[in-house]
């Protein structure tokens, strides 16, 4: 990692008007000369176009976008660069153009590669090369804007492949061993974003889209591992069936689509390091659960990178070293109590870090209330300084914890070796002061349970599920605490917060035996920290308390030990 000095200059180039291709060029060009040092900065805006704001699905709309989350969040690279340029005194410049940077760094650049705007995932081809070889990813749109700057062109990708199986099995079998051992980027030129490409391209990352959806029997049975009856997931596991039913639908899958199959190969070709990892999104002909049932059952864990700008920046800012969060102060057991606590969702994801939490973290109302902000551990590697911001502004009422679940987003009853991938989690939440852990299944198999508390190491305990699906059980698993998340129901998560409290009200007018605790995991893109806020300061019963998750959690272990004597 380099260190950043008092004199250290930074060049911002503004590309929010940019074209996909320009944007892909200045990103690849970012990590290119940043793998030196920090030294180029993009900004990228306000993300005020709906096309920036979704993947397959329209999370943010111009309604909820204005009315809760544009304010607080408004430009997160100036924001950023702001908090950088206190901590760090950086001398920071500005450019015109893309010539003009291009210009000052050219002695870093080898030459240009032509990449295919008809078929655009000849983008990931041209990043992968260009990283190798340092150079330049232009398309036919842009080349001659940049004929004033004499560069050679040294490939040209239009024309060669036919479909994108040829394209991406000839990416594999000569690319990939040149590529940093231990990742991979899914990265869907058809979304058009170019954040994370300087990232990929400063570390060498291999890069491809490939769908993970195919015929509906091997999606149907890894779903069946995950979300199926619960008696019979309980019969599969414990007989050790789960890993046949698991390398038979991937099998099908691989039979059903070439696309499957070729993606199977590449996800199986990473190797540890320490845990295999896979950084991006989904593809724009998938969605979320397919992509996550296919990369955990390979064995991997999603950095999930869409949207997550600068990152060949951060990742070279040094942090001041490791901190804690601040502790919580001791509660005691209430035993007419009704606990509540509230985790902000999606937090895993870099882009949620980038952004403050979608502007949420930037509430004036922040600390006024106790709170749960899911964050990603390995950002205390993969970007220290952006980490460090988080643990240098919370209050004693914010608590960080892992997002699902643990280093890196996984499905764990699909993993093939989840006590490797909790060894790590433990590993790297002891490293970040993180504590608490959301697990994705509600109510995964026992098996499963067993190995989630099998590394505890600093982890005091677990808030279990996205939204509960069939059973929601809480209970002590080798004195580990493991709580299901109450809300939402896998039918609440797009409930307005105004309609997902009101059904959290009523839970808490109807409870009849105490203490009980009831976790929510609130979807992001829907309720915010100014409305739990506003929830929280109407509430007039003295036996209500609202808490962070790691009080949470110790309380809950208190009660089970008490009722279990």
């Amino acid at each position: 990692m380099s260190h950043v000095t008092e004199t250290h200059s930074i060049t911002v180039l503004d590309v929010n008007k940019f074209s996909y291709a320009e944007r892909v060029c200045a990103a690849t060009l970012q990590g290119l000369v940043n793998r030196i040092s920090p030294s180029i900065y993009l900004d990228y805006g306000v993300y005020d176009d709906p096309t920036a704001r979704r993947t397959n699905e329209n999370f943010l709309d111009d309604e909820i976008w204005y009315a809760k989350y544009r304010d607080l969040l408004g430009n997160q690279d100036q924001r950023n660069l702001d908090y950088y340029q206190n901590k760090y005194d950086l001398i920071i410049s500005s450019v015109s153009d893309l010539n003009e940077l291009i210009s000052q760094h050219i002695d870093s650049i080898a030459g240009l590669i032509i990449w295919d705007e008809d078929f655009p995932d000849t983008a990931n081809i041209a990043l992968m090369m260009a990283a190798q070889e340092n150079l330049l990813p232009v398309t036919n749109s842009i080349i001659d804007q940049l004929s004033s700057i004499k560069l050679d062109i040294k490939h040209d990708l239009r024309k060669r492949w036919p479909d994108r199986i040829s394209l991406y099995r000839w990416a594999y079998e000569n690319l990939f061993t040149e590529c940093k051992p231990g990742y991979l980027a899914c990265i869907e030129p058809g979304w058009g974003r170019a954040e994370f490409l300087d990232y990929v391209v400063q570390h060498k990352i291999f890069v491809y889209s490939l769908s993970s959806t195919t015929g509906r029997l091997g999606n149907q049975l890894l779903l069946l591992l995950v979300f199926g009856p619960p008696r019979l997931r309980e019969f599969l596991f414990a007989l050790s069936l789960d890993k046949l039913v698991r390398k038979f639908a991937l099998f099908w899958m691989g039979l059903r689509s070439q696309e499957v199959k070729l993606s199977n190969r590449v996800q199986h070709s990473v190797k540890a390091k320490p845990y295999p990892t896979i950084f991006g999104w989904h593809t724009c002909r998938d969605d979320e659960l397919a992509f996550m049932l296919q990369l955990s059952s390979n064995g991997l864990r999603l950095v999930p990178a869409h949207l997550a700008g600068n990152f060949s920046f951060h990742s070279k800012l040094p942090s001041s070293g490791i901190q804690q969060m601040q502790p919580s102060s001791q509660v005691l057991l209430d035993p007419q109590g009704i606990y509540l606590t509230f985790t902000l969702s999606d937090g895993d994801q870099l882009m949620m870090m980038h952004t403050g939490e979608l502007g949420n973290w930037y509430s004036p109302q922040r600390g006024s209330v106790p709170f749960n902000w899911e964050t990603q551990p390995l950002l205390n590697e993969i970007a220290p300084a952006l980490f460090e911001k988080y643990i240098s502004t919370a209050t004693e009422k914010d608590c960080l914890i892992a997002g699902p679940s643990g280093a890196g987003y996984i499905v764990p009853p699909l993993a093939p070796n989840l006590i490797a991938y909790m060894k790590e989690t433990a590993r790297v939440c002891e490293q970040s002061g993180i504590h608490v852990v959301t697990t994705y299944v509600a109510d995964p198999p026992a098996r499963v349970l067993r190995n989630l508390a099998i590394h505890r190491g600093e982890i005091i305990g677990y808030l279990a599920g996205y939204a509960v699906v069939t059973r929601a059980p809480s209970q002590l698993v080798r004195g580990v605490p493991i709580i299901v998340n109450l809300f939402p129901k896998v039918d609440q998560i797009w409930l307005r917060a105004e309609d997902l409290l009101t059904k959290i009200h009523e839970e808490i007018m109807n409870q009849q035996t105490c203490p009980v605790f009831i976790g929510v995991h609130l979807f992001a893109y829907r309720t915010s920290y100014n409305d739990i806020v506003k929830f929280v300061q109407e509430i007039q019963n003295d036996h209500i308390h609202i808490v962070r998750g790691d009080d949470f959690l110790e309380l809950a272990r208190q009660h089970m030990q008490e009722s279990n004597k």
